[in-house]
This record gives C-alpha cells, sequence and structure tokens, in this order.
C-alpha cells in the first residue's frame, strides 16, 4: 500500500494529468526492469504480465478520482 503522503505528492507532481498520474504510479509499484519487460497484458512482445491486483487498484482509483473530480 502507498502511504497517503506519497500519493499526494504524485497526485501534485502528475499537475492533473490522470495519464500521468496512472505512470507515477506505476513506477511507484514496479521497478524499471519490470515495467520494461513487461505488459498490462502479457500479451505481444512481452511475455510476462504485471501484477494484476496492482494493476487494478491503480485503475480503480483513478476510476474513484474521475468520479469525484
Amino acid at each position: 500500500m502507498l502511504p497517503k503522503e506519497v500519493y499526494q505528492s504524485l497526485i501534485i507532481k502528475s499537475s492533473g494529468s490522470a495519464t500521468r498520474l496512472i505512470r507515477l504510479l506505476m513506477k511507484s509499484f514496479f521497478s524499471q526492469e519490470e515495467l520494461a519487460a513487461s505488459s498490462l497484458s502479457g500479451e505481444g512482445i512481452y511475455k510476462q504480465r504485471l501484477q494484476p491486483e496492482i494493476t487494478e487498484a491503480i485503475k480503480g482509483k483513478q476510476g474513484e478520482e474521475a468520479k469525484a473530480g
């Protein structure tokens, strides 16, 4: 779980861009190596799938933010 203070700092860094916030969140939960060698689905040229529990939680959090905003 990401501490609230870290999440808030990522929101500020994203400057209101949902895409940038998602990228920052992905970098917070996955190493650069994991991101380089994986994809959301595990399809295509990438063989590994990023942990669905984490990616779904990020997508879910973004959905909550969109509804609230």
